[in-house]
């Protein structure tokens, strides 16, 4: 399911999330939301993303947001005590992430929310980064690679003389990607990895597992680990370099999840439109714009609950 849907399981976790934070939570209150909590695996995983959305969304420095956070982080974690490590990525998830983090004692190129990014690398490549995005460059003489430390990438590679002898090598989480001769886009979510490839192929070379050749019109999915799943390319992964959001005859549900990276908060969508199409240019980094456009053309509203919840419901 699309992060982007509003399911009942985060509907609810939002619910208990605001009870909370208006600041009369119970005792009664907090039996009630550890049995619900309880109650299905697809709660606590609900829960842990409407913290995780509130700590990207609250007005606070991060030390300041992750006290604010640290009372019920115990609560929550006393209530899921029994439940098993299902919900954890495991340690070795965590393999390769470490040489990911090593990397910034570097000096990255990184984005600011709402703001693209574009440079010419010495070996002739063309790099853009996301809205909110961070990359290590490191191309310099014996060296060409690059090291995705967050938010997404698009890169066309050059052919600068100096370079031609050395294989360029993109490192993101659960893999290394080496592009030949090509146009792609790499992306970052959690603890997972995108690849779409535009123009000539890119071979993904697992954390665990066999290579795979990626070629033009399609994608994978690269997991913690490497397992990997072949997708076709989405050609809005390659199309944000102006700022602009362009599609025809395209589920809402898709443009929402577009619109929810460059969202402050949480953005989503009731089932009951998800499948609305849309024929639209919005300007992609600036969801306050681009949410109303889409309430005049289509029969929808904007219902904002709390200032750190928005979902699109039926008019």
């Amino acid at each position: 399911m699309s992060q982007g849907i509003a399911s009942p399981a985060l509907e609810q976790a939002a619910e208990w999330f605001a009870l909370r934070q208006q600041g009369a939570w119970s005792g009664d209150d907090q039996r009630r939301w550890e049995a619900w909590l309880r109650e299905h695996a697809e709660h606590a995983r609900a829960w842990q993303r409407v913290e995780s959305i509130w700590t990207s969304f609250a007005p606070l420095a991060p030390h300041a947001a992750a006290q604010a956070l640290d009372a019920a982080g115990r609560r929550r974690r006393r209530a899921l005590r029994g439940i098993g490590g299902a919900l954890g990525l495991g340690a070795l998830s965590l393999l390769g992430l470490q040489g990911l983090q090593s990397q910034r004692q570097r000096l990255p190129l990184r984005t600011a929310a709402g703001h693209t990014g574009a440079w010419t690398l010495r070996d002739g490549s063309q790099l853009w980064l996301n809205a909110d995005s961070e990359v290590v460059v490191d191309v310099a003489e014996g060296r060409r690679a690059l090291y995705l430390l967050r938010g997404e990438l698009l890169l066309q590679t050059g052919h600068a003389p100096a370079y031609a002898h050395l294989p360029l090598t993109v490192h993101t989480a659960g893999a290394r990607l080496q592009p030949m001769g090509t146009r792609f886009a790499v992306g970052r979510c959690g603890p997972d990895s995108r690849l779409d490839v535009f123009e000539g192929a890119v071979r993904c070379l697992p954390l665990l597992g066999t290579a795979l050749d990626v070629v033009a019109g399609s994608g994978a999915r690269i997991g913690a680990l490497g397992a990997l799943q072949p997708v076709a390319a989405d050609p809005l992964r390659g199309d944000w370099t102006d700022g602009r959001l362009q599609v025809t005859d395209t589920p809402l549900l898709r443009v929402v999840d577009e619109l929810a990276r460059h969202h402050r908060g949480y953005l989503g969508c009731d089932p009951r439109v998800a499948a609305l199409k849309v024929t639209a240019v919005l300007p992609r980094l600036d969801s306050l714009q681009a949410l109303p456009l889409l309430a005049r053309a289509l029969p929808i509203r904007i219902e904002q609950r709390w200032p750190w919840w928005t979902v699109l419901r039926p008019a």
